[in-house]
């Protein structure tokens, strides 16, 4: 009996799938748009009204940065950096890897190692017409080591937005907020959370190339080190649909930040 009915089903299935092969529901010989997706709902006629089907894209960014300060020890050192990062987008959601490692030398102090690592996850919607909002959350993982073994998660949470003035010019800004978990170091260092914001004005080309100027400012996680406060030109080029070009210039406006730093990082989408 069991056999009989199993055959019965398959025979069902393979006649119906002969006859809407995209199993959209519409028999192909009414079916003005065949092999639809799977995911796709579709009309009378077969053809797609709503796609359940989000793309997911990747893109990978690695570059070196330069500074005359190390952003760990606030040391007056010529500072090289390589980072490396990764994002993953998938709809309204995203994340971000962040890592990178750096080298201070100067004739009396040398010192190498990795930074903290940033992992974080975003969630951007439009909310008008000209408006764009990114809500965002993260770890600050402890790759960093000061030597005192005081190191602990940090965790950040963010929010930024875009408005679009014209189709070419925008205003964009944001403000974070991160807890800070390291362990005092008695003598040497106090830590506290930090606040930080930025703001700026950025112009697109019709090549989706961009420029743009923006200022920051953020508290140090040390609570003896005024705040760091950074003027910055930004440069975003397309070299081809998938290849692309960041460039950063910073000109520190604080005695905690570099007096310059540049930065140059090469990506690649798919």
């Amino acid at each position: 009996m069991k056999f009989s009915l199993i055959l019965l089903l398959l025979g069902m299935f393979s006649v119906y799938g002969a006859n809407d092969r995209d199993f959209d529901g519409v028999d192909d010989s009414a079916d003005r748009c065949l092999d639809t997706p799977f995911s796709d709902l579709v009309d009378a006629n077969g053809c797609t009204t709503q796609t359940l089907y989000t793309q997911t894209d990747y893109d990978i960014i690695v570059g070196v940065n330069f500074s005359t300060m190390n952003t760990a020890t606030l040391k007056n050192t010529a500072t090289s950096t390589t980072t490396f990062q990764a994002d993953l987008y998938h709809g309204n959601l995203s994340a971000q890897l962040l890592t990178s490692y750096f080298r201070s030398e100067e004739s009396t102090y040398s010192d190498t190692g990795w930074n903290d690592t940033q992992l974080s996850l975003f969630y951007t919607v439009k909310a008008a017409e000209s408006v764009i909002v990114q809500t965002g959350v993260g770890a600050v993982l402890p790759t960093y080591s000061t030597g005192y073994g005081n190191e602990a998660i940090d965790y950040r949470g963010s929010i930024a937005m875009q408005y679009t003035l014209q189709p070419q010019i925008n205003l964009f800004g944001g403000y974070s907020y991160t807890l800070v978990n390291d362990a005092d170091i008695p003598k040497v260092a106090l830590f506290q959370n930090t606040h930080a914001f930025y703001g700026g004005l950025g112009y697109t080309t019709p090549e989706n190339n961009s420029i743009n100027l923006s200022y920051a400012h953020s508290q140090s996680i040390y609570t003896q080190v005024n705040p760091i406060q950074t003027l910055s030109l930004g440069l975003f080029i397309a070299i081809t649909p998938q290849w692309f070009i960041l460039g950063d210039y910073k000109y520190g406006l604080s005695d905690s930040a570099s007096d310059h730093e540049t930065a140059f990082r090469l990506g690649y989408s798919f």
